[in-house]
């Protein structure tokens, strides 16, 4: 039997399993699908039922993950985002901010353990911490973070993302009443974006084409211009096409997006291997801790200057540290359905400026000589 297709099969049945258990049980809907997927693959792999490598997932990282950029990125309606409200934009943006100076912390801290690389490794977990784990893919390929490093990077990545989302599904109840309460003027009702419309062979066949035609040109203008990564090149372009109205009557852009990112989150689960911390030590660890604590005190402090809503501070730092499925997970977990499609949406926000930042942080160092 083809060991690339059972790996396949097991891939694909665990992100069946965990959108299954969010759909069905209200603890699952609390966590999130792509939490669950990426706890069941990293369970799987550490106990050694998948490998740790495989060319399986090499075409997840490659293709797959690129596609799931184009497609969740011709979801970011600008004219959406600024309907979001300046209290939603401001949370996001002092999140944003939260994570920068953390990473720029962190690199003071660090940066003599990790010499060369601390740049490279700030990028990533920089763009990982405004846009999520895609974003930590993208940035760490396009930095070309070496191979004992993104591994270790990945783990501790997963291991942060999973603890602050304890956080953030916990610190609204025991900071309420520091918090004034969310303003109904605020444009917090936005409905939530289509992740599960309808799929017609005729939209599936233009998603497809679009989805790898984006891929190409883009893969085609970095070779054309190797100063800018293809990365760039990939969100700039998938966010122009996404102005277009057309676009926007395309049935399963979401589903395609959603499901592709899941199925990344298995490669990522499978990534997340204990032992991969010990070559690197636990200051890979105290690093993304450092970013990620950093953050959080940057947006619940200011948050509280500003007289932000402590539920719209915590959605905001779920948005930017895990993406829109985890932003989604909050929004349910604290039972705020009001906040369902501001979290999607500042979640897709930050998949469409996390690379840029990600990248200018990491120049940001190089300048500095912190590598």
């Amino acid at each position: 039997m083809d060991e690339s297709l059972t790996l396949w099969g097991i891939l694909l049945t665990l992100t069946a399993l965990g959108l299954w258990l969010e759909h069905r049980y209200r603890w699952a809907a609390r966590v999130g699908g792509s939490l669950i997927i990426l706890l069941l693959a990293a369970l799987c792999a550490n106990l050694g039922v998948i490998p740790q490598q495989s060319a399986v997932y090499d075409t997840i990282y490659g293709p797959v993950t690129s596609l799931a950029i184009v497609w969740l990125l011709l979801l970011v309606n600008l004219q959406d985002v600024r309907r979001l409200g300046r209290s939603a934009l401001l949370a996001f943006g002092i999140a944003a901010v939260g994570t920068l100076i953390g990473a720029l912390l962190a690199s003071l801290l660090f940066h003599s353990r990790f010499g060369g690389d601390t740049p490279r490794l700030a990028g990533s977990l920089a763009a990982s911490y405004i846009g999520g784990s895609l974003n930590f893919v993208s940035v760490g390929r396009a930095l070309n973070l070496t191979d004992l490093l993104f591994t270790a990077a990945t783990t501790a990545d997963n291991l942060l993302t999973a603890v602050w989302l304890g956080f953030t599904l916990t610190l609204p109840s025991v900071l309420a009443r520091f918090y004034p309460q969310r303003s109904a003027t605020d444009a917090l009702a936005l409905s939530p974006l289509p992740t599960a419309s309808a799929i017609v062979p005729l939209d599936l066949a233009i998603l497809l084409s679009l989805g790898m035609g984006v891929v190409v040109l883009a893969t085609a203008l970095h070779e054309f211009w190797p100063v800018i990564p293809t990365v760039v090149w990939l969100t700039t372009l998938s966010v122009t096409i996404a102005q277009f109205q057309w676009v926007r009557y395309l049935r399963g852009t979401g589903a395609l997006g959603i499901f592709s990112l899941n199925l990344f989150f298995t490669v990522i689960g499978a990534g997340t291997h204990l032992p991969s911390l010990v070559p690197v030590g636990v200051e890979i660890v105290l690093f993304a801790a450092t970013i990620v604590f950093s953050h959080g005190v940057v947006i619940f402090g200011l948050g509280y200057l500003f007289k932000l809503d402590v539920e719209l501070l915590a959605l905001a730092s779920q948005a930017a540290v895990g993406g829109p499925t985890t932003a989604a997970a909050q929004a349910s977990g604290r039972h705020q359905p009001a906040l369902l499609g501001v979290g999607i949406t500042l979640g897709l926000l930050g998949y469409g400026v996390a690379n840029y930042l990600g990248l200018a942080m990491a120049q940001l160092l190089n300048w500095l000589e912190l590598g």
